[in-house]
């Protein structure tokens, strides 16, 4: 349909040429009277003129065709992309619910594992701060609260607008 839709626009172009180098007296319009055996100037413009009619007719319906199949193809790829997206959602479904279900039979783990070692005797410290026979105490991670943002009184707040300025009237 598209090669149809180039042929035709280069006729059309053409076309338009050789009717505006007649209207502006480039070609002869009496030579081609004479090539043509016509009976008079007329009979050569009314010919011209139904030239022009069919190639317009032609283009016009050759354009609402193309524009048709293009409609039509772009309804079927939307057609697909939603059928892709159905599909992927079921597959995506399909594994969340074997997921579950996997989950669902398997024993739950701890969610925490714990944070002392099984047997600490086998770890020997780095260096040695005592001295003798004593172990060293076990410590377990330290855990530090977060610093306090600090209040501060409504006056002294910088972050508030000052009150000592009047309002705009």
């Amino acid at each position: 349909m598209e090669s149809v839709k180039k042929f035709l626009n280069i006729l059309v172009m053409v076309y338009l040429l050789i009717a505006f180098l007649f209207l502006l007296r480039i070609l002869s319009v009496s030579k081609f009277v004479a090539l043509f055996d016509l009976a008079h100037d007329a009979a050569f413009y009314n010919r011209l003129l139904w030239v022009g009619a069919v190639l317009l007719l032609a283009e016009l319906l050759v354009e609402n065709m193309y524009i048709a199949t293009l409609k039509r193809s772009l309804e079927r790829e939307r057609r697909q992309v939603s059928q892709l997206k159905s599909q992927y959602y079921d597959q995506q479904m399909a594994f969340k619910t074997q997921r579950y279900d996997q989950q669902m039979k398997t024993p739950a783990a701890p969610p925490v594992p714990d944070p002392v070692p099984a047997n600490p005797a086998t770890v020997p410290p780095s260096s040695s701060h005592y001295t003798g026979s004593a172990k060293a105490p076990e410590q377990g991670p330290i855990i530090t609260p977060a610093p306090m943002p600090p209040t501060l009184p409504p006056q002294e707040n910088p972050n508030l607008p000052p009150t000592d300025h009047r309002p705009f009237a």
